[in-house]
C-alpha cells in the first residue's frame, strides 16, 4: 500500500503541475497574445498558442487517468491508513458494570441530548435494543452477551437498510454500536470499519463495540467525524479529543492488516477480490 500511495502522490504532483502550467499559459495568452501578434513575432505566438492547446488535452488526460486509477480506491486506503494509526481501542469513561446498566446510561444521553427513542425494534428480523434519531443523526443500539463478526455483518446490513429505504436518508450520519459482556477477536477486526454511500460520499456509518467486561470501547477514533463525535460523547461518555489517559495500546490484528496491505492490488479491488478484513 506505501508503494502505491508513492506512485499516487507522485501522479498527483506532475497532474496539479501540468494542471497548474496550462493554467498560467492560458492567462497569459489571454492577456498577451495580440500583443504578441502586433510586434511581428508571429511564429512565437502560434508556438504558445499550440503549447497551451498540448497542455489543455495531457490536462484532461491525466485528470481521467487519474480519476479512473486512483480516485475508486481513495476513500477505502484513506480509511485503512487510519485504522492503521489508531490506538487499538479505547478505554470507557462511564462506571456501569452490566449491559443494561450501561446501556440505560447511553439511552439517558441520548434522551438528554432530544434524541428521539425507539426501543425494542425489530429490524429486517434482527433485534435492536434501540433507534435514536435526531435530525440526519442515528443511533442504533445491539445489546447481547457476546457477539462476533457475523454478528456485526448481518447488524450492519439492517442498519445500511434501514437507514437508506426506510427512513429514506440521502445523507448523515449512523452509529451501530453492540453492548456486551465479549467481544470475539473476528468482531473486533471490524469495529473501525467505516461504511460510506453516495456519489459524495454523504451516507457515514460507523461501528463502536462497547465490552462491558474489561471496560474497552472499539471504533475508529482518530478519523474526525460526526459518527466519531457521537461515538466519543455518547458511548465513551467524553469530549474531543479524547483524553490520552483513555487511549489503550494497538492491537495484534492491526499488525497484521499492515502486513496483508503491503500486498494491495488495484485491479483485485477494482474487480471486488481484495478486502481489507
Amino acid at each position: 500500500m506505501r508503494e502505491f500511495r508513492k506512485k499516487q502522490r507522485l501522479f498527483k504532483i506532475v497532474k496539479n503541475t501540468v494542471i497548474i502550467a496550462t493554467a498560467i499559459l492560458l492567462f497569459f495568452l489571454i492577456g498577451f497574445e495580440k500583443a504578441i501578434y502586433d510586434s511581428g513575432a508571429q511564429a512565437f505566438a502560434l508556438a504558445l498558442h499550440y503549447s497551451a492547446d498540448v497542455l489543455v488535452v495531457v490536462s484532461l488526460v491525466l485528470v481521467l487517468l487519474y480519476s479512473s486509477k486512483y480516485s475508486k480506491c481513495d476513500t477505502f486506503l484513506t480509511n485503512v491508513e487510519y485504522e492503521l494509526s489508531d490506538c487499538g481501542y479505547y478505554l470507557s469513561n462511564r462506571a456501569e458494570q452490566t449491559t443494561d446498566d450501561y446501556f440505560k446510561a447511553v439511552r439517558d444521553a441520548l434522551v438528554e441530548n432530544v434524541f428521539a427513542i425507539e426501543e425494542n425494534l425489530e429490524l429486517t428480523e434482527l433485534d435492536f435494543a434501540l433507534r435514536g434519531m435526531k435530525r440526519n443523526e442515528v443511533f442504533y443500539i445491539v445489546k447481547s452477551d457476546e457477539i462476533d463478526k457475523n454478528d456485526i455483518i448481518a447488524h450492519l446490513d439492517s442498519v445500511v437498510y434501514d437507514f437508506t429505504a426506510v427512513l429514506m436518508k440521502r445523507s448523515g450520519n449512523a452509529v451501530l454500536t453492540f453492548i456486551c459482556d465479549k467481544a470475539d477477536d473476528s468482531a473486533v477486526e471490524l469495529s473501525k470499519s467505516i461504511t460510506v454511500m453516495g456519489r459524495k460520499e454523504k451516507v457515514k456509518i460507523a461501528l463502536a463495540i462497547a465490552e462491558v467486561s474489561t471496560g474497552r470501547v472499539y471504533f475508529l477514533g482518530n478519523s474526525p467525524t460526526k459518527c466519531q463525535q457521537m461515538i466519543a460523547n455518547y458511548v465513551l461518555n467524553t469530549e474531543l479529543p479524547i483524553p490520552d489517559e483513555l487511549k489503550g495500546e494497538k492491537l495484534p490484528y492491526q499488525a497484521e492488516l499492515e502486513e496483508r496491505m503491503k500486498n494491495f492490488d488495484l485491479n483485485e479491488y477494482r474487480r471486488g477480490n481484495f478486502f481489507s478484513h
